[in-house]
């Protein structure tokens, strides 16, 4: 997670939606500027170039939600392009040039898988209750999750890395409570609940904006408000959170419990923390039958997570796809 600078005062809700539209104005005023003749537009430019990427992030993320086989190659052949671009406009930023590299790489080794499964989760109804909690999931990842616990009919606990504020728990527990083959099935959360300054744009709730928390402060009792209803499905972990990188310490975390049925890594997306996601939790993944999802493997930035499922590319085999970020794999030893 990457800590984000301002002041730490609590926003309204018009606030917070003029923040999430931060590159609007500016854009605006760029756009009619050339409108007026104020600024000059060279399409092989280095501005060009710069628009370019902007529009590439962004298709890049749309891609990602659905994994349609018709949108690869026009995307492949934009980033090959962008890297031609930026080599003969004079604008040589190494991050920019890693980032569409990496992402060719993706794009280059994932196969649209059509086997994956894209359905059968649209229908499923999240309660109002659960929908209006403030979160940084899509209302198709919400179903996804509830229609996963309510079905999943395999051996071991859930297991969830990062919950924020509770809506995703919510979903996985309302699913379980539903699930006929759940017996005494417990979902264990891990989160630092630790509030930073970015959080605030991603909640209109004005009970948490009027709360007034600062940078550091603990989060856990408006999870607990969201969560009690299912208090008794929730085995609740607090995780330490590295302060200089905003990072979970998943070093420290400690599994000692049965097996795992499904794990929900939302922790980061750089490649040290599923690397030791993996280190704590996957001794307890069951061939077959262990099913991981990686919330955050579609955003645009999230190349880190795609590099470490490529690697483990005979373990991890792709299951589900709902539209969004997040995409599910289902463990198998030594699979070819």
């Amino acid at each position: 997670m990457i800590r984000r600078s301002g002041e730490t005062v609590p926003m309204t809700a018009s606030e917070t939606h003029a923040m999430k539209h931060a590159l609007l104005p500016l854009l605006r005023e760029l756009a009619l500027d050339l409108l007026d003749g104020k600024l000059y537009f060279d399409n092989y430019g280095p501005e060009a170039f710069c628009m370019r990427t902007l529009l590439a992030i962004g298709a890049l993320q749309n891609y990602y939600r659905e994994e349609l086989s018709s949108r690869k190659p026009p995307l492949l052949k934009e980033l090959v392009a962008l890297i031609d671009q930026s080599q003969s406009c004079g604008l040589r930023d190494s991050r920019i040039e890693a980032f569409l590299r990496a992402s060719i790489r993706d794009l280059e080794f994932a196969s649209a898988d059509e086997f994956l499964q894209r359905s059968c989760w649209e229908n499923e109804f999240v309660p109002d209750t659960i929908s209006r909690i403030p979160t940084m999931l899509c209302p198709e990842t919400m179903a996804y999750y509830k229609w996963l616990a309510r079905t999943f009919s395999g051996i071991g606990d859930i297991v969830e890395l990062g919950c924020w504020m509770g809506c995703s728990t919510c979903c996985l527990a309302e699913g379980l409570l539903q699930n006929p083959d759940a017996r005494s099935r417990k979902i264990h959360v891990f989160d630092s609940f630790v509030w930073l300054d970015w959080m605030k744009n991603f909640t209109e709730d004005q009970r948490i904006l009027r709360a007034d928390l600062t940078d550091g402060s603990s989060f856990v009792d408006y999870f607990w408000v969201h969560c009690e209803p299912y208090h008794d499905l929730l085995e609740v972990h607090r995780s330490a959170l590295n302060t200089d990188n905003d990072k979970f310490d998943l070093p420290d975390i400690k599994w000692e419990k049965q097996e795992i049925g499904i794990l929900v890594m939302d922790f980061g997306d750089d490649k040290a923390a599923n690397e030791a996601m993996w280190q704590v939790f996957s001794p307890s993944f069951l061939s077959d039958n262990t099913i991981i999802v990686f919330n955050q493997f579609g955003n645009a930035r999230a190349t880190a997570i795609r590099e470490f499922c490529a690697e483990r590319s005979r373990e991890l085999i792709a299951i589900h796809k709902p539209i969004g970020s997040a995409k599910a794999f289902r463990y198998r030893t030594g699979a070819v």
